[in-house]
């Protein structure tokens, strides 16, 4: 009778056996790889979501002020011969045009601002202010050695595939000029209308992941009617 309940005691004490352990610690594993990777792929949603939603807003704010300062050209005028066109020139990746904007005093003097792209492939306004010459005549020169540069917008995704630049020059007819390296010619540039900017923002020059892409075709209305009416 005692041996037999020295064994029911000792039966009854018996824990974990070795199998049953690594069984335990395997669940527990693999339940931990299922949360750590669920944690770890929300973590990127999120981050990826911030990402996209700052290119958006970035995109956006650069978009306006483009279209701002592309609405506001108009052709700079000479004095016994024509006008200069409002674009000086038409490039895929850089514009340069004459407009009044920002005018600060009663002399309404016009300047002239370059859209272009860095090294760094931000986009750069860069503005010359004007210098009357000679006083009176309505003609404006512009000051080489007197800018203000500002940055418009983050990394400017380069085309691919067939994509627009950043700069396509259109007609009045709606018909599309793709610029070329060298850029428009003068009488190109005579006759255009709006310019069309595509737009695409991503964090840097390799996530393309959260790339955005925002287009408008801006109208630039201070031209003569018979450059942009039907």
């Amino acid at each position: 009778m005692i041996t037999a309940g020295r064994r029911r005691s000792t039966g009854g004490e018996q824990g974990l056996s070795l199998v049953e352990l690594l069984v335990a610690m395997l669940l527990l594993a693999i339940v931990a790889t299922m949360i750590s990777g669920l944690y770890l792929s929300t973590m990127r949603t999120v981050s990826q979501t911030r990402i996209v939603s700052a290119n958006s807003r970035e995109a956006s704010n650069g978009m306006n002020e483009v279209s701002r300062v592309i609405r506001a050209a108009t052709e700079n005028p000479v004095s016994g011969a024509a006008n200069q066109p409002a674009l000086e020139s038409a490039l895929p990746e850089s514009v340069t045009l004459y407009a009044y904007i920002n005018l600060v005093s009663s002399a309404e003097l016009p300047v002239k601002i370059r859209l272009s792209l860095d090294t760094s492939r931000r986009l750069i306004e860069t503005q010359w202010p004007a210098i009357e010459s000679p006083v009176g005549s309505g003609f404006f020169t512009f000051s080489p050695t007197s800018s203000s540069t500002r940055i418009m917008a983050g990394t400017v995704a380069a085309p691919t595939g067939g994509a627009p630049s950043l700069f396509t020059y259109v007609l009045k007819d709606g018909t599309e000029l793709t610029a070329p390296s060298a850029g428009l010619t003068l009488d190109q540039r005579d006759t255009i209308a709006a310019v069309k900017v595509t737009m695409t923002l991503q964090g840097s020059a390799t996530d393309s992941r959260s790339a955005v892409t925002l287009q408008n075709t801006v109208g630039m209305p201070n031209l003569p009617v018979f450059r942009t009416g039907p």
